[in-house]
């Protein structure tokens, strides 16, 4: 599937970087140094994928994605916004702006290579909800002031399953700490207890995530999706939502 690609930087090996690992795929791919330019391409022109660096002069890369997102054309565009800093503040602006994604700077092929392969498949927002894939991480489960030591087997954006199982009641809310390492994150969240299975495990739905905790999980997931490709089964990996409503 070809794609229609926007990047709007003010530096510009981050925008030769992504056309290089865009152009070889058959996307295409439009770069922008002045991001009022760009904001007027966006509202004439339907774009799959917006690159938009948060520092860019003239229209800053928050205005330019709300400008992108108002269009009618671009509804839909992701919009990955690249990032100088982590300042949580930032982050939380960036998504207030219509960002779906944050990537801190530098920009490397590695982090965006898992981006390109998964937004190359069809229906791969609907995977990426829906996918439950494998994260094995140390968890420090806090309840009643009391810690559990733990461990993840999966995650999706809606929760974890977490071993072994500690003695907490079901529907209870706990406090989880645990770091992605494959995007640099540190995560602490609140989940409410779901379901139990057996003696060994349980599984939890996270309460109220915060911008920049979905945003880890997001490209954690991101980036395990690039090995799925059609027509592989899908079903091995649980292509379905863990936690029911």
């Amino acid at each position: 599937m070809s794609l229609k690609i926007m990047v709007v930087d003010d530096e510009p090996l981050s925008m030769k970087l992504l056309r290089s690992l865009a152009a070889p795929l058959d996307h295409t791919v439009l770069t922008f140094e002045d991001s009022q330019e760009a904001g007027k391409r966006a509202e004439n022109q339907r774009f799959d994928i917006a690159f938009v660096g948060m520092g860019t002069p003239l229209l800053d890369g928050l205005e330019l994605a709300k400008r992108i997102r108002k269009s009618p054309l671009n509804l839909e565009t992701t919009i990955v916004m690249l990032s100088a800093t982590e300042d949580i503040n930032i982050l939380r602006k960036a998504f207030g702006g219509g960002a779906d994604f944050v990537l801190s700077k530098p920009v490397t092929a590695g982090r965006i290579r898992p981006l390109l392969a998964a937004m190359d498949s069809l229906g791969w927002k609907g995977k990426r909800h829906a996918a439950r894939l494998p994260l094995i991480t140390e968890v420090i489960c806090t309840w009643d002031d009391r810690k559990f030591p733990l461990r993840s087997l999966n995650i999706s954006e809606s929760g974890m399953l977490l071993q072994p199982l500690p003695d907490i009641d079901l529907g209870q809310e706990v406090a989880l700490e645990f770091k992605i390492a494959e995007v640099r994150a540190s995560l602490n969240i609140l989940a409410r207890i779901v379901r139990k299975e057996g003696t060994e495990r349980m599984g939890v739905g996270f309460v109220g995530l915060a911008p920049e905790d979905l945003n880890a999980i997001q490209l954690y997931v991101m980036g395990r999706l690039r090995d799925l490709t059609p027509p592989r089964d899908l079903s091995d990996i649980g292509m379905h939502r863990l936690f029911t409503p």
